[in-house]
């Protein structure tokens, strides 16, 4: 992010999200705008690669380094319940400096297929990154609920997700995972919506 602070940086994404609203119901805009937006933030001294988002299968290995701690944010969306349906994933260091961030189309599914795709996404990211300690932060709050064991999982198509999700995060020494509002998670939520426009 060069010089730009995080808040800087989280401000900026904000200024984006909110002009995609204003100009909703004109998608060719939309679409410029946010191409131009990732264009913007993937040509960061940290990625120091051309303007495409990651794709899902690479692994975010910036100069072969593990990170013993991290901070990932994920989100999955669904334009329709079901729709056309994307993930986002930004995955920070312990200082909340950008490593990697990943966006992916998934086809027609429902919301809550998206959000598990995407924290499955993050959780293989982090044990490929080797990490000690991993700090999820997602806006689904069923999601967390039900990793937490506040809610069963009852859905057939949630339950091999879930069993997949919790075998990936075993693989991590420590780990949590915390709901936080959907504008404290707007990097996620451009990058899955960016998944979805990647596919038209």
């Amino acid at each position: 992010m060069g010089n730009m602070s995080p808040q800087e940086f989280i401000m900026l994404i904000s200024k984006y999200l909110d002009a995609e609203k204003l100009i909703r119901e004109n998608p060719a805009v939309t679409r410029e705008m946010i191409n131009a937006f990732f264009r913007e933030i993937c040509q960061t001294e940290e990625r120091g690669q051309d303007d495409s988002c990651s794709a899902p299968e690479e692994l975010p290995r910036r100069g072969q380094k593990d990170f013993c701690k991290l901070i990932i944010h994920t989100d999955g969306a669904s334009r329709g319940n079901p729709g056309k349906a994307g993930i986002g994933v930004a995955i920070f260091d312990k200082d909340y400096h950008l490593i990697e961030e990943v966006c992916g189309f998934l086809g027609e599914t429902t919301n809550n297929v998206a959000e598990y795709q995407a924290m499955i996404l993050a959780a293989r990211k982090a044990v490929a990154c080797h990490a000690k300690e991993v700090i999820f932060r997602t806006d689904s709050e069923l999601l967390v609920r039900q990793l937490h064991g506040a809610y069963r999982v009852k859905s057939a198509n949630i339950l091999p997700l879930y069993q997949e999700l919790v075998k990936l995060l075993d693989k991590i020494p420590a780990w949590k995972i915390q709901h936080v509002r959907r504008e404290d998670n707007v990097i996620a939520d451009a990058l899955a919506n960016q998944g979805i426009d990647s596919r038209g």
